[in-house]
């Protein structure tokens, strides 16, 4: 995740246009580091995504930021060796830079519009983030082509029969039949069975399909895959 800082607030800004909290989908403790640091209302013209989300993050108590995750915790400093002692004079330290206690913007007022207007926005990008996630995704599914043969091939009544046959008694869920019945010759008046289906592929298997046809071995020599493409 981006090292969200007081001084990158153009990237605080660019990653909060996508995403409701520093955090992601709910506050936590990257969102309480950056506010605490800000000490005041961000300018809406420079920053309008960092602006709306200080005042929704300003509309909760103290003691409800607290629990969204740990602030930066204080360094334990290490046990101090005894000195001798005669003490060196001790160097003046240096002041802490103006960045060590950032003010950018000195205004806390509120605007109660401005606030309502960040909840609103929230909870928008809130339900477009749920509606993304829950959206179906597409079924899968093929349409397959094959052919059946039958002993008496020469019989066009019993090819018809045959296809009428398959339509009728296989129908399980998730397979629709093509419309068109073809019968192409084999040879010396001998004809075959072409026909279509379109399956749904986590719910209809062709072998099982091809299992239910052959099973009629009085009548079906074999069944083969012609083609198969992907819908």
């Amino acid at each position: 995740m981006a090292q969200f800082t007081v001084e990158n607030l153009g990237q605080v800004n660019e990653f909060l246009s996508t995403n409701n909290y520093l955090n992601g989908d709910l506050p936590g403790a990257d969102d309480v580091r950056i506010f605490n640091a800000l000490k005041g209302v961000p300018p809406k013209d420079q920053f309008p995504e960092v602006y709306f989300w200080y005042l929704l993050l300003n509309s909760f108590t103290p003691a409800v930021r607290a629990q969204w995750g740990p602030a930066a915790a204080p360094k334990k400093e290490a046990p101090k060796k005894e000195e001798p002692k005669k003490e060196a004079p001790k160097k003046e330290e240096p002041k802490k830079a103006a960045d060590d206690d950032v003010d950018l913007f000195g205004d806390d007022d509120v605007d109660p519009e401005a606030e309502k207007k960040a909840k609103a926005l929230a909870e928008q990008k809130k339900q477009e983030a749920l509606a993304k996630k829950n959206k179906p995704k597409p079924v899968a599914k093929t349409i397959v082509i094959f052919e059946v043969k039958i002993f008496e091939a020469t019989d066009q009544a019993l090819l018809e029969a045959t296809a009428k046959k398959v339509k009728e008694t296989i129908n399980p869920d998730g397979l629709v039949w093509g419309k068109e019945v073809k019968y192409e010759e084999i040879a010396y008046g001998a004809k075959k069975i072409i026909m279509s289906m379109i399956i749904e592929d986590d719910k209809i298997l062709t072998d099982d399909v091809f299992d239910q046809i052959t099973a009629w071995e009085d009548d079906v020599s074999s069944v083969d895959i012609v083609s198969m493409q992907k819908v």
